[in-house]
């Protein structure tokens, strides 16, 4: 028999015990997510235990999460791109999603959404345009035979950047101010990506959260030209996957390749850290960084992300983006760095994508 109840901070050992065997999570579904959440930007993390018998079968993260004094959302889980539901069996797992409706939702009539993922790859050609998608990449058991099995066209544009006297370093959280200053290092150049793509930005507290929770779950690469940092990327790990959910690098030197350093550092520590999975993240079918990943070798996954009211699946939401939001990102981009890096983050927590 399954019994579905909440789970808290004492359950984190078994919480985390679970998503890092089972072959269905994401690093997204590790305790550590909810906790940065919470400590960053104030929002109640709700843990969903399925258990037979005593034993752990499925897990579901939710956040509480809306505006002031509008109706609030639980998301499974926000700011990522695959979370939701996972359970050993049918059983558990709709005994997970009927627990979020019924019990959780049902007082306040809160809408649900999760945000399901794939884990099993298909071909491209099955897949239509403007198809939201997630891009895996099996990982060789070595760097170097990694970068064999790269084409030669890959290859040659990772050697410019090393012929361009760019470099990389992967940091680890510590307590420090070194490492503190290495944050600041990479919000900077994130920060100003963000601007110039039309998007408020996460707060740098999110960052440090984040980095403080998964501790050695997570690692940072910086792109350097000299002393200068020019790109960066932060990397989750569980079980046997390693998934970047964010990436950027300083458009003024993007002639010198410095994304292509930074993917290969990612890569190259990644496999060193036994992943054999690589996910790139969100991409849109035949859209630039669909392409750019797909260059590395990856595959991709379907975003089945779904949505419930009063208890009901209602729809699969769609990820496309609409006519309001170009406008927007075309006014953010026209806005003063200064104004929108501390204006963006008082928005962007609100934002669940």
């Amino acid at each position: 028999m399954t019994i579905v109840t909440k789970l808290n901070r004492n359950d984190r050992h078994i919480w985390d015990q679970y998503v890092n065997a089972c072959a269905k999570t994401t690093p997204y579904h590790r305790f550590a997510w909810g906790q940065a959440i919470e400590k960053s930007y104030g929002f109640k993390a709700i843990y969903v235990g399925a258990f037979d018998y005593g034993k752990l079968v499925g897990v579901m993260p939710l956040i509480r999460m809306g505006m002031p004094c509008r109706q609030k959302n639980l998301v499974s889980l926000p700011y990522c791109d695959g979370a939701g539901a996972v359970a050993d069996t049918q059983e558990a797992l709709d005994a997970l999603i009927t627990f979020a409706n019924n019990d959780i939702a049902k007082d306040t009539i809160e809408p649900v959404e999760l945000r399901n993922a794939d884990t099993t790859t298909v071909d491209p050609d099955s897949l239509a345009d403007g198809q939201k998608v997630r891009m895996l990449l099996d990982l060789a058991a070595t760097p170097d035979e990694q970068m064999a099995n790269f084409k030669s066209k890959l290859r040659s544009q990772i050697r410019k950047a090393e012929k361009n006297c760019l470099t990389s370093k992967v940091i680890e959280y510590n307590d420090t101010d070194d490492f503190a200053k290495h944050v600041d290092e990479f919000y900077a150049v994130f920060a100003g990506n963000m601007h110039l793509l039309g998007s408020p930005v996460h707060s740098k507290a999110w960052f440090m959260s984040v980095l403080r929770e998964y501790t050695n779950n997570a690692y940072m690469v910086l792109v350097y030209k000299n002393e200068t940092v020019i790109g960066g990327g932060i990397v989750l790990l569980n079980n046997n996957t390693a998934s970047i959910p964010w990436a950027s690098t300083n458009a003024e030197y993007n002639r010198l390749a410095p994304n292509m350093l930074l993917y290969w550092a990612v890569l190259s520590e990644a496999i060193t850290k036994g992943a054999q999975v690589f996910d790139f993240g969100r991409s849109t079918v035949n859209e630039g960084t669909y392409n750019f990943k797909k260059q590395w070798g990856s595959w991709p996954a379907p975003l089945n992300w779904a949505r419930y009211e009063n208890g009901h699946l209602i729809e699969e939401l769609d990820l496309g983006k609409s006519k309001i939001r170009e406008s927007v990102e075309s006014i953010w981009r026209k806005l003063p760095l200064v104004i929108v890096n501390y204006v963006g983050p008082k928005i962007r927590k609100y934002v669940s994508l």
